[in-house]
């Protein structure tokens, strides 16, 4: 990139900073590296890693059943908890305030006025589920741990973003550098409305390139999505098992 007379100046933190705004940009799940790693629930949620980019899979480690996103707002674990309560209480404890007796000697409310009682804490009486929230995640359950599948942006030991060694991704980084500094030369009356407009097309047509080679999958990934759209039997329990055998090949048995 030094060949460059006009980006001889340029420094290695310019470089690292405009690579890692790059990979932000493009985003291909080919750019990024594979991580899991586990994470401590307390009070319902944990501290997501610091190199998360975006989440693949969470797992419940104690029942190793993947957990889905929260689809709901008022999910029992998020609520606040009853008054007077306490974290060892049975759940048939909470009722014991709440509506009068009948005449069988039964309480006739055990709902409070919002709807189903909370139960206490260390029981958790739904599906398995998250959902997250800056470096938060929340869950369904108040405590244990839980394993994320997620992507991060690859690095070496010092800290510096890892290139695939691929012609298509160098070629539309460096255009996509040499377009950043052109623009700030610009601004400062350096170069020539031209020069940078000839930055711009050139940064925009790798960029075409780059993305129809990272976004269009290979032929065994293509076997693999026909499969998943050319089912026998409805797919409802992929959550069970981690989506392990969402791309088998399914067999009509004949009697």
């Amino acid at each position: 990139m030094h060949d460059h007379p006009m980006l001889a100046d340029l420094t290695l933190e310019q470089v690292v900073r405009h690579t890692i705004r790059f990979i932000g940009i493009h985003g291909y799940t080919k750019l990024y590296e594979n991580k899991i790693d586990t994470v401590d629930i307390h009070e319902f949620r944990g501290e997501l890693p610091c190199d998360l980019i975006s989440i693949d899979q969470v797992r419940d480690c104690r029942t190793k059943i993947c957990m889905r996103s929260m689809t709901n707002t008022f999910t029992p674990g998020l609520l606040p908890p009853p008054p007077h309560h306490h974290p060892h209480d049975h759940p048939h404890d909470i009722h014991e305030h709440h509506g009068p007796h009948d005449h069988h000697g039964h309480h006739k409310h055990d709902k409070f006025p919002f709807g189903e009682y909370i139960p206490p804490y260390p029981l958790h009486l739904e599906e398995l589920s998250f959902k997250t929230q800056g470096r938060i995640i929340f869950t369904s359950f108040p405590e244990g741990r839980v394993e994320i599948a997620y992507k991060s942006i690859p690095v070496d030991e010092d800290g510096f973003p890892k290139l695939i060694d691929n012609e298509n991704y160098l070629a539309c980084l460096e255009a996509y550098i040499k377009k950043q500094v052109f623009t700030v030369k610009f601004d400062q009356g350096k170069i020539a409305a031209g020069i940078l407009e000839n930055a711009k097309q050139e940064y925009a047509w790798l960029a075409g390139q780059l993305n129809s080679e990272m976004v269009l999958p290979s032929q065994s990934e293509m076997e693999s999505i026909t499969r998943m759209w050319n089912t026998l039997i409805k797919p409802v329990r992929h959550f069970d098992d981690g989506f392990r055998h969402l791309g088998d090949r399914e067999y009509i048995r004949k009697h």
